[in-house]
């Protein structure tokens, strides 16, 4: 086992045999894979802030949807878009009229 091990030493390139660079590479790996700041998790990081901003933009738009919806329901008087609110959304109907849903 001894004398593979040194077979091997010897076989291999004066580069790999350089403590500088043996410790350039475990020092590249750590920060890689192994680091509290790895450049995996700050990829893991980025991703989520990106999910989240869309996520900003939708709930945004969807708020804003619902505050047109407030003020159209919050109206006294019964007007052509609420009652198209209600037909449409709530499937509210006149007396004597039917609904028939197609979809």
């Amino acid at each position: 086992m001894k004398k593979k091990i040194k077979e091997l030493y010897q076989k291999s390139p004066n580069w790999v045999k350089n403590g500088y660079f043996v410790s350039a590479i475990i020092f590249v790996i750590w920060i890689l894979f192994f680091d509290t700041n790895s450049i995996l998790k700050n990829i893991e990081r980025e991703n989520k802030i990106n999910q989240l901003k869309t996520d900003i933009e939708y709930y945004k738009t969807e708020i804003k949807k619902d505050k047109a919806l407030i003020n159209v329901i919050s109206q006294d008087s019964l007007t052509e878009d609420l009652e198209k609110y209600f037909r449409e959304q709530l499937l509210l109907s006149k007396k004597n009229e039917e609904i028939f849903i197609v979809e």
